[in-house]
């Protein structure tokens, strides 16, 4: 499902780079920090080293992603830290901001438009949607990043 994923994106103009080792080398803090996260998602990011639209408005996160580099425009968690620094001097409200991210991988950034993200949701595998201004008000778009992808395949869900 992988491949016919990946073909499918290219040809729909996304540019992607497949991983010639199927390693995920994900950081061990987002291992540390995200404990249920679904074997599907790991397979794809093992599978896929890079994907972004054709205008680089939207990306999928793969494992180079998750490596916190100072001169990246965004960070993997951007909108997690655009959302602290707005609760900044509210304890509660950033602790509130802290406990959704813990509990939501992003896996799609988007800034076309305005800034939005897919995500998975660890407590139950499902993928959410969220968007600016409030990125912690989400809904859900799919029971599973297999479900996700299905949706994306059959143009039930557009990026």
């Amino acid at each position: 499902m992988i491949e016919t994923f990946g073909t499918y994106m290219k040809e729909n103009g996304w540019n992607i780079e497949w991983n010639e080792i199927k390693e995920n080398d994900l950081p061990e803090t987002i291992i540390n920090r995200y404990r249920n996260i679904p074997k599907q998602w790991l397979e794809f990011i093992s599978s896929i080293k890079c994907l972004v639209s054709a205008d680089e408005t939207m990306w999928f996160l793969c494992a180079e992603d998750f490596v916190v580099k100072n001169n990246e425009a965004f960070q993997w968690n951007e909108w997690e830290l655009i959302s602290l620094g707005s609760a900044e001097g509210d304890a509660e409200w950033q602790n509130e901001i802290s406990q959704f991210w813990n509990n939501h991988l992003p896996i799609v950034m988007s800034v076309k438009g305005s800034y939005s993200y897919y995500a998975i949701a660890i407590k139950d595998g499902s993928i959410v949607y969220g968007s600016e201004p409030e990125f912690e008000e989400c809904e859900i778009v799919a029971d599973s990043f297999t479900d996700f992808i299905e949706k994306i395949l059959k143009k039930e869900l557009r990026l």
